[in-house]
């Protein structure tokens, strides 16, 4: 029996042996799985990191640009509202011009045109008696005034001179220099 017990005992070992080498295969073939599912973890995660961060600089970027349009928009509009200021006050100045540099005005005005003397003159009221006295070839009209400036009708043509029509008028013009001198940068 000693001989069974010994071929008993070798297919055990065998066995054993065969156990060992196929546990060896098989944590070797884990590992390996193991670090290639790692591998491929460590890259997807490197993947979404990479587009996250893409995502968050662009998001940044966006916001960054919107604040900026953001401010930019309100810079401007508080400029066009410090420019119509301008403009009201210049109107409301101009409204207020004293008697002399009205008269100014006028004359000089009126000498530039070419006119026939039966032209109707529309001035502010409280303009009118100054303008009688000056002696113009112009009738001054008695039942139309204008806030600022002047009229001059003549057969359903009217020169328009008042005040707020210049400025509008000029407004265009006036604007890029009067903007470059208030908001020098």
């Amino acid at each position: 029996m000693s001989n069974l017990e010994n071929l008993v005992q070798r297919i055990l070992d065998e066995a054993k042996e065969k156990a060992n080498l196929i546990m060896e295969e098989a944590n070797k073939a884990k590992e390996e799985l193991i670090a290639s599912k790692e591998k491929e973890a460590n890259e997807n995660k490197r993947r979404v990191l990479e587009r996250a961060k893409r995502e968050a600089d662009l998001a940044k970027e966006r916001l960054i640009s919107g604040a900026e349009l953001k401010v930019r928009n309100e810079k401007l509009l508080a400029k066009q509202e410090v420019m119509e200021r301008v403009f009201s006050l210049a109107k409301e100045r101009l409204k207020s011009l004293d008697e002399d540099k009205y008269v100014s005005f006028l004359k000089n005005t009126i000498k530039g045109l070419n006119l026939t003397g039966g032209e109707i003159l529309v001035v502010p009221e409280h303009m009118k008696a100054t303008v009688k006295k000056l002696g113009i070839a112009l009738k001054v009209s008695e039942d139309e005034t204008v806030e600022s400036g002047f009229l001059i009708k003549d057969k359903g043509i009217i020169l328009n001179y008042t005040f707020d029509s210049l400025v509008e008028h000029y407004r265009d013009e006036m604007e890029t220099e009067i903007a470059q001198e208030l908001f020098k940068e």
